[in-house]
């Protein structure tokens, strides 16, 4: 089991630690609405390392080790939920670190929390995909989906540039998110972790499963 944890957590790790690094920056940077940026890439960061972990699924040698498939299952299941607790952990110390005004702050934390509830999902969603479909096919699904974002993400910033990133006002979604109670978003965290673990739990990999089969 730690031979697995080693294997597929150096993806995580580094993936964290970029993370990481994206989240000082955003916090040497002084300007309002950089705290928000951090979060967009939360999906992107994530659907790469689920990528990157799977690039050596065809290892002839995890044939031949006494691993099962649900044992696997587990270690990218347990890292991945890792990987988007300590990427909002993360975001949550640098809010605070902004010394962001209350109401921006809040927001701030909204939006961390709406990306870790979506980067759960996409979690879950993208290992399916990887067991159930061709590998090679789903692989270029993740990446794709990577590069998107990627795009998607470089022009919302650019947009933001362009309104002034020392205008707190000018990120579009502030609007939307003082609409959001924060008891709404801790009951869907509530709920996409449960959910999280339903998939993993309900998946064919699992050996209670297989025995009930």
């Amino acid at each position: 089991m730690m031979a697995l944890v080693k294997k597929f957590g150096l993806f995580y790790l580094t993936t964290a630690m970029t993370f990481f690094f994206l989240c000082a920056y955003s916090l040497a940077a002084s300007a309002p609405n950089f705290p928000f940026l951090p979060a967009m890439f939360l999906p992107i960061y994530l659907s790469n390392a689920v990528a990157m972990s799977e690039r050596e699924t065809g290892d002839p040698l995890l044939g031949v080790l006494p691993i099962s498939p649900g044992e696997i299952m587990k270690v990218k299941f347990s890292l991945a939920f890792i990987l988007v607790v300590v990427s909002w952990l993360n975001m949550a110390l640098f809010t605070a670190l902004q010394g962001l005004p209350p109401a921006m702050a809040a927001n701030v934390m909204k939006l961390n929390t709406i990306f870790g509830i979506i980067g759960l999902i996409l979690a879950a969603a993208f290992q399916y995909g990887i067991h159930f479909f061709s590998w090679g096919a789903f692989h270029k699904v993740i990446i794709g989906f990577a590069a998107v974002s990627g795009v998607f993400g470089i022009a919302f910033f650019v947009g933001l540039a362009k309104k002034g990133l020392n205008y707190p006002g000018g990120f579009p979604l502030i609007p939307v998110l003082e609409t959001i109670p924060g008891f709404a978003l801790g009951i869907l965290v509530i709920i996409a972790v449960a959910l999280y673990h339903l998939a993993y739990r309900r998946g064919p990999w699992n050996p209670r499963r297989q025995y009930a089969g």
